[in-house]
């Protein structure tokens, strides 16, 4: 693996993340139904790559506050190469932070039933299965922050 770093995302890293969420759910076989990440939006909306070598991003998370109020982490992708390394954790840690920092009572995750690793690693953080996700087959977590969320 060569060097890398995790930064807060800028409007400039939209297309990467872009790409290497396709290049992921390609993976899965799932770009017919996994729709693409959104874009880096103002406001509670918060986004980090991973970036490797000559700046290739090879990683993103995403954490913003829904109309509602709800806390969702978004658009988890890590380049397979990538994996393993502690990149997807240190993302979400990151993520999970800032959520607290703002006062978020409680953080949810959906990801497709295929991504075991994405929800292996929100499993381990301390998240909880809070029942079916939005698209076929996804599954949706959750993680309490604060209170009696």
């Amino acid at each position: 693996m060569s060097s890398y770093w995790v930064r807060p995302a800028t409007p400039l890293d939209g297309k990467a993340v872009r790409d290497l969420a396709r290049r992921v759910v390609r993976e899965f076989r799932l770009a017919a139904r996994w729709p693409d990440p959104p874009a880096l939006a103002d406001g509670q909306d918060f986004m980090w790559v991973v970036e490797a070598g000559r700046g290739e991003i090879v990683g993103s998370c995403g954490l913003r506050e829904t109309p509602a109020g709800a806390w969702e982490l978004h658009s988890l992708y890590l380049a397979p190469e990538f994996r393993g390394f502690g990149l997807g954790r240190s993302l979400v840690e990151n993520a999970l932070l800032v959520a607290r920092r703002h006062g978020a009572p409680s953080v949810v995750f959906g990801a497709p039933a295929e991504f075991h690793e994405a929800q292996s690693l929100v499993r381990r953080l301390g998240f909880t299965e809070a029942g079916p996700g939005e698209a076929g087959g996804a599954r949706r977590y959750r993680l309490v922050l604060a209170g009696l969320a």
